[in-house]
């Protein structure tokens, strides 16, 4: 239950990111496409919770359903900037960004996920695991 929990609040958390006016965020020209790099990082997050909270759900042939999600809601975030009003743009570039971001999400899970899933079913008391769901 806490993994799916985790989940949405990052959603929500990444959702609310995503559609803040453009004025709200803090410049962040660390380097050239610095933010891009954030992009990334944002969606690598949002794909390694999606492995955690259903792991069950995503696993041989089905690996490949969270990367149409984090395409799909990438894409939905940048449509809605671009429509909202809200002093932001559709970019071609945030939508690569958050596409690319699958795949340090995806490998994160693979080399960690197993012991984080085990930390946190630690954590809570529960005594599933993340094969036997």
């Amino acid at each position: 239950m806490l993994k799916k929990v985790l989940f949405f609040l990052y959603f929500i958390l990444l959702t609310v990111l995503s559609l803040l006016p453009s004025d709200d965020l803090p410049d962040v020209m660390i380097f050239p496409y610095a933010d891009k790099l954030i992009h990334m990082c944002m969606y690598a997050g949002l794909t390694f919770l999606l492995f955690l909270a259903w792991p069950e759900r995503f696993r041989g042939r089905k690996a490949f359903i969270p990367l149409l999600i984090v395409i799909v809601w990438g894409l939905f975030m940048e449509f809605l900037q671009r429509i909202g009003g809200l002093g932001r743009s559709f970019e071609f570039r945030d939508e690569m960004s958050n596409t690319l971001g699958f795949f340090p999400g995806w490998l994160g899970w693979l080399w960690l996920g197993k012991w984080f899933s085990g930390k946190l079913d630690r954590l809570t008391g529960s005594t599933k695991t993340r094969d036997n769901k």
